[in-house]
């Protein structure tokens, strides 16, 4: 049985920024590698292509905007063109990225990683040994239990569809549905949107969502609130998706945004009796220690109380490092970290929304509009919103500002990130 110092299960944003420490050191480790997919969700299925997509989409929208403002007409985005692109750039990322990490110190292997003890982890049919275990899994989609959900993708599939459609049913009221549906439109798609509740993106300011919902409404992005699906069914036309009040949708896709849960089943953490919630995660202390000493939980699978961004994977890997090779005491704290909905225009906040101000807090608004950014966009919406605490301050820990704006910027000294 190989031996190593640490056995990552994973191999996304915690595992690179683990190995990264790791590197400086004569430490050894073994990296287990899910779905043959090097850097789990981020670049794969999550963040890094839909970034990739936005950069066509945002100049195609911003041109919708300056339509009759000096630009002739509204841009076309050319589906089939962009997705072989990012199909060929992605390709070579694959093939270049899993050689970068290995070296004499470092393996690698695909497979699932079943924990087996507090020290051992097998993969197919062979078994390895660490001293410590780290559980950095990520999140999957959440699907639909409903009749017919198999009929629906998610955004696993979506960054490779070859064909454009011309009708969509995006089900979800998150990031991720708001931002294929913002990609899907700006395409040519006719999209609708069904939410099972009365609000969308529920951890932003809700004035500055009802904002956003009002332009992409104004686009031709049809919005159901409190729409709950039944049932999703097969039919001669394409899909037909009903929702439970008897509303009818005909649509060529259907995709699952409907949320994401913790990916841990097939890691034998039932059987060593490691505490987990099957959609928060697994249960860790100050440490990022499970209630087994040896094995950790870093990321996005950690039922750690933060956001699920990449950040919040970076602090966590800098901390179990220090912990297990410094005997660091202190818990883990995390700075405070922006993020981003890649929907046009942009919602982009850090620390706490108006709503959520304390006895003294203050707000006060400024108008971007007159910015250089602004006026070249024709963006007389863009709004920053600053949250001073009842001494008139603010600091990096207590940075709270929220921005709508057609291209974003952030301000001030925090780790920034859109959700994977």
């Amino acid at each position: 049985m190989k031996k190593y110092d640490y056995i990552i299960i994973g191999s996304g944003p915690a595992a690179n920024h683990l190995l990264f420490k790791l590197a400086r050191t004569d430490r050894t480790a073994l990296v287990v590698i899910e779905n043959n997919l090097w850097g789990g969700t981020c670049p794969n299925t999550g963040c890094q292509p839909k970034i990739f997509l936005e950069g066509a989409v945002r100049p195609v929208l911003t041109t919708y905007y300056l339509t009759g403002k000096g630009v002739a007409e509204a841009a076309k985005l050319d589906w089939q063109t962009l997705i072989k692109r990012k199909k060929l750039i992605w390709a070579e990322f694959r093939k270049e990225e899993r050689p970068s990490i290995e070296s004499d110190q470092v393996d690698t292997v695909f497979g699932i990683g079943v924990i087996t003890g507090p020290h051992t982890v097998q993969v197919a049919d062979q078994e390895y040994e660490g001293k410590n275990i780290v559980i950095a899994t990520g999140l999957l989609p959440h699907h639909l239990e409903v009749p017919g959900s198999e009929y629906a993708i998610t955004n696993d599939e979506f960054f490779d569809l070859d064909e454009l459609p011309k009708k969509a049913v995006v089900i979800g009221g998150g990031y991720v549905a708001l931002e294929l549906a913002t990609i899907l439109q700006a395409a040519g798609s006719e999209v609708t949107v069904l939410q099972h509740s009365e609000k969308l993106l529920r951890p932003f300011d809700q004035e500055y969502v009802e904002k956003l919902t009002e332009m992409m409404e104004e686009r031709g992005i049809a919005i159901h609130l409190n729409t709950p699906v039944k049932a999703i069914a097969k039919n001669s036309a394409a899909y037909e998706v009903t929702a439970e009040s008897g509303q009818k949708f005909e649509t060529d896709l259907v995709i699952d945004a409907s949320g994401r849960r913790a990916n841990v089943n097939g890691l034998g953490l039932e059987k060593l009796g490691i505490k987990f919630d099957p959609v928060k995660g697994v249960a860790v202390n100050e440490h990022l220690q499970t209630n087994v000493p040896s094995i950790f939980a870093a990321g996005d699978v950690a039922d750690n109380g933060q956001l699920n961004l990449t950040p919040v994977a970076w602090v966590d890997s800098y901390h179990i490092y220090d912990f297990v090779e410094n005997g660091l005491k202190e818990g883990v704290k995390y700075p405070a970290v922006a993020t981003s909905t890649f929907t046009y225009p942009q919602i982009a906040q850090v620390g706490k929304r108006e709503s959520e101000m304390s006895a003294g807090d203050t707000v006060r608004r400024m108008k971007l509009g007159s910015t250089f950014a602004a006026l070249g966009e024709g963006d007389e919406e863009a709004e920053l919103k600053v949250i001073f605490n009842k001494d008139g301050e603010v600091s990096t820990r207590m940075v709270k500002w929220l921005v709508l704006q057609k291209s974003a910027s952030m301000p001030g000294r925090t780790l920034i990130s859109s959700p994977r």
